[in-house]
C-alpha cells in the first residue's frame, strides 16, 4: 500500500520539541507565543522512534493552551495523539514511527489561549528509548 506523508512549511518561530528521547512524562521546555489571534493549522509530530515491546506502553502527546506564559495556571488541551502498544490500544496494532499531523487551533469554548507547549505522558513499561520525536506547529494552507 503505498503511504502519504504531509508536508508542512517549517518556521522555527513555531518549533514546540527538537528531537529527543522522552521515557517519562514531562513538559515540554519550549512555549510558543501565538500573539493574540486567532491560530489554524497542525500540531506536527515527527516520530523517530517508539518502545512498544512490553505491548503496554502508551504515550499521550498533547498540545497545552494558556493565557500564562509560563504555563503556570488555566491551561487547557487543545489538541492531543495518542500513541500505544497493541494491548492498550483499542485497534490491533501497535503505534509506528513517523508523521502525525493533529488539526488544531488555539480556541475553546471562545477563548484564545495565547501561549502553547507539549507536554508528554508516559504510561506502561519503559525500558530504555520511551519516545523520540520532534514537534511543530504548522499554519493552514
Amino acid at each position: 500500500m503505498a503511504k502519504y506523508r504531509q508536508n508542512f512549511q517549517y518556521d522555527d518561530a513555531l518549533n514546540l520539541k527538537d528531537a529527543a528521547d522522552v521515557t517519562s512524562t514531562a513538559a515540554g521546555s519550549l512555549v510558543v507565543d501565538l500573539g493574540d489571534g486567532f491560530f489554524d493549522g497542525y500540531l506536527v509530530i515527527d516520530v523517530t522512534a517508539l518502545e512498544v515491546a512490553s505491548t503496554d506502553e502508551k504515550y499521550t502527546i498533547v498540545l497545552e493552551g494558556s493565557n500564562v506564559a509560563a504555563l503556570a495556571s488555566g491551561s487547557v488541551v487543545l489538541a492531543a495523539a495518542p500513541m500505544m502498544g497493541n494491548s492498550v490500544a483499542p485497534a490491533d496494532a501497535d503505534t509506528a514511527v513517523g508523521r502525525f499531523a493533529v488539526p488544531v487551533t488555539n480556541e475553546q469554548n471562545g477563548e484564545l489561549y495565547r501561549y502553547v507547549r507539549v507536554h508528554t505522558t508516559v504510561a506502561g513499561t519503559i525500558d530504555t528509548t520511551g519516545i523520540n520525536y520532534s514537534a511543530f506547529l504548522a499554519k493552514r494552507a
